[in-house]
């Protein structure tokens, strides 16, 4: 199953309300929508609204080395001072390399911290060998060092590259919608207050996973065509279109996985996933390589002797757990145990624990943090002839689908 467990673990936070552009043509406009180098998180209340159709993912950080080509000439622009730099084909044997703080391209210094890549039309570039649609943010991570590189391209484009990696392309149409409405109100909501930054999402489970040209497929490309613009809304802002696997039976309420209320995150029963290849799971792992795992965030923990389950929320997940070890007792949010472990060992925190004379055994529902939308519970209500709103207005409820380009 290509399917994969997907962590979002930025907390929700205040959504505000997010216009939207019609780019002007012209370099001029893409210019301006190039901002200073990252810096940390704006807290909620520092967010402000943003216009924009495009959007930009971080592919890459604190790169030392990025091989780049393109099949037609490319213009090269510097971001500085708006000027283009010169047009030129990139072969295969292209680098751009990070040296002292400076950009290092063709053997020469460029006079750039911040550089873009334009692509003639409807042409690709290619990055470390894989395929992207639109242009190419490459800048000098000052604060982190190493180089920056962000795809910056259409929002549409984007979910075609979203879509096929966040669910199998070969499930029911009304799923693939389902995932491309989720994918691209996330991806909305995310953008809100980005605008100073180098880029808006990450490419991977950070954000959403994004695999560019190369991993799009014709079904999730209908998929993203047939809901272009479509949204999920509550009271007018969009939605914290958080998703998972499974989510073993029902959601979770957002509260109790990350704190704060969110009325469409309340958790719902689900019903639908149970034939889903992640409902169940088991794992058995060794007192030392849970002594390992946990003690690399936690110095004062001894060697494990003991998991118990603590209190659980009304589906069933569990909020704490009591470790017992060699220098005392401790208990933590199960949620925190899980990410200790690995979200892959302990796939949600709906289990049951079993300690064994060896080792201990860890039986349990879903896969995710369980808010939101379950994707295989998604896919259990498409073959029992539910539309994709009927889906989404289900595991997002009094949330509004709206269209709003």
């Amino acid at each position: 199953m290509r399917m994969r467990n997907r962590e979002r673990t930025v907390l929700p936070g205040l959504i505000l309300v997010l216009g939207l552009l019609v780019l002007a043509s012209g370099c001029s406009t893409l210019w301006k929508t190039f901002k200073r180098e990252p810096r940390p998180e704006p807290t909620p209340e520092a967010r402000k609204p943003r216009k924009l159709e495009n959007i930009r993912v971080s592919l890459l950080k604190q790169a030392k080395r990025v091989k780049v080509s393109s099949f037609r000439p490319v213009k090269i622009y510097n971001m500085q001072n708006k000027k283009l730099i010169g047009k030129k084909r990139l072969g295969e044997d292209n680098l751009i390399l990070i040296r002292d703080g400076r950009i290092l391209f063709d053997g020469q210094f460029l006079p750039a911290t911040r550089l873009r890549l334009v692509p003639e039309k409807d042409e690709y570039l290619t990055v470390n060998g894989k395929r992207y649609r639109g242009q190419m943010d490459i800048s000098v991570d000052a604060e982190h060092g190493g180089l920056l590189v962000a795809n910056y391209l259409p929002l549409e484009l984007y979910l075609q590259g979203v879509v096929p990696k966040e669910v199998p392309a070969d499930w029911q149409a009304e799923v693939l919608k389902v995932q491309a409405v989720a994918a691209r109100t996330f991806a909305l909501y995310k953008m809100s207050g980005r605008a100073k930054y180098a880029y808006d999402l990450d490419a991977s489970v950070n954000s959403q996973v994004y695999g560019g040209l190369d991993s799009e497929k014709k079904t999730t490309n209908e998929a993203v065509a047939a809901t272009r613009g479509r949204v999920m809304m509550y009271q007018d802002k969009f939605v914290a279109a958080f998703y998972h696997s499974n989510c073993g039976g029902a959601t979770a309420n957002v509260r109790n996985v990350w704190g704060g209320k969110l009325d469409y995150l309340g958790g719902v029963s689900c019903g639908f996933c149970e034939e889903g290849p992640h409902y169940s799971w088991e794992r058995t792992l060794s007192r030392e390589e849970l002594t390992t795992r946990l003690q690399k965030k936690n110095s004062r923990l001894g060697r494990v002797k003991r998991i118990e389950p603590g209190a659980r929320d009304h589906t069933g997940r569990l909020r704490t757990v009591k470790i017992t070890h060699s220098l005392g007792q401790e208990e933590m949010s199960a949620a925190a145990f899980r990410m200790l472990v690995g979200p892959d060992k302990i796939r949600s925190t709906k289990f049951f624990v079993e300690n064994q004379r060896a080792a201990i055994q860890f039986k349990g529902k879903g896969w995710g943090h369980g808010v939101g939308l379950c994707q295989e519970g998604a896919r259990g209500m498409a073959r029992s002839g539910f539309t994709y709103r009927d889906i989404l207005r289900h595991y997002y409820p009094g949330a509004e689908l709206r269209r709003v380009y």
